[in-house]
């Protein structure tokens, strides 16, 4: 059965949810560390990070495979962990977990 458009998952919607889900995952460790930081700022502070994620492991945050979306991924995930250590895990895998599935979702 083919899936209607409406309902696909393509590489520029799946950029778009990894920036929303680390943007959220970001608002939940910062509460939970009791730090406040304004909506614009985290906003600006997560697209630079996914950025330099994509970067990194040179894949077009514009135009990802399903591979280099999870390269990206990746790297994203042990950079946060570096960051914040073991106090954000749960609220790591979490995510993580959500934006795998997305991801899976895209052709190969």
């Amino acid at each position: 059965m083919e899936i209607p458009e409406s309902e696909r998952i393509t590489p520029k919607i799946a950029v778009q949810r990894l920036i929303t889900c680390f943007t959220t995952a970001n608002e939940e460790i910062n509460k939970a560390l009791g730090q406040e930081i304004p909506e614009k700022e985290l906003k600006a502070r997560v697209k630079l990070f996914v950025g330099d994620a994509f970067r990194k492991c040179n894949v077009d945050i514009n135009n990802p495979g399903k591979n280099g979306l999870k390269e990206a991924m990746e790297i994203c995930k042990i950079n946060t962990k570096k960051m914040l250590g073991p106090n954000a895990e749960s609220i790591i895998k979490k995510h993580y977990k959500e934006m795998s599935e997305i991801i899976d979702k895209l052709p190969d």
